[in-house]
């Protein structure tokens, strides 16, 4: 159980993430407005960002969502938030690529351990056009064409529990 002194503070927490995601539409939205539509990978990465980042924050909220993959959802939170990441922020758009496969892997990690209702809950949270599951899919496939192999092999480990695209990885436990 939280503390309301904790709970306080993830309230204080997501409150600064729904700002962050307001911010990121629109600045996506800018850089598609400048390049006109585009059907690279790139583009449709990006426009699913901040589906999955609204996604996450909804999860957090959401009381059948356990405490410890809580705390994954609140480390990929921050990974995102933070300017400075594997792929820093400011190298737009493809800094903002690599926290599209995180929070994509992290997604695709709470399906896996909740099973149908996790299945349940991504869908019922989800504001994206295809169903979410496919997105994930396709961020993730499109991870290896869109970043360096070192990145996608980080963020695999951080927040994939370390499984690759081919299936060669194997979740680690501590």
């Amino acid at each position: 159980m939280t503390s309301p002194e904790e709970e306080t503070e993830l309230t204080v927490d997501l409150d600064h993430a729904d700002r962050f995601y307001t911010r990121l539409r629109r600045k996506i939205d800018g850089w598609f407005e400048r390049r006109g539509k585009v059907g690279d990978r790139i583009g449709e990465v990006l426009l699913l960002l901040p589906d999955f980042f609204a996604l996450v924050l909804r999860l957090m909220r959401d009381p059948r969502i356990e405490g410890r993959t809580k705390l994954e959802l609140a480390a990929v939170t921050a990974y995102v938030i933070s300017p400075i990441d594997l792929i820093p922020d400011f190298l737009f758009p493809i800094g903002f690529v690599d926290d599209a496969v995180a929070l994509a892997l992290v997604v695709g990690r709470v399906a896996k351990l909740m099973g149908e209702a996790g299945e349940a809950a991504l869908e019922e949270h989800w504001e994206g056009e295809a169903s979410a599951l496919k997105a994930v899919t396709s961020v993730t496939n499109a991870a290896d064409a869109l970043l360096n192999k070192r990145v996608v092999k980080q963020l695999r480990r951080r927040f994939g529990g370390g499984e690759s695209s081919s299936g060669s990885g194997r979740e680690e436990r501590a």
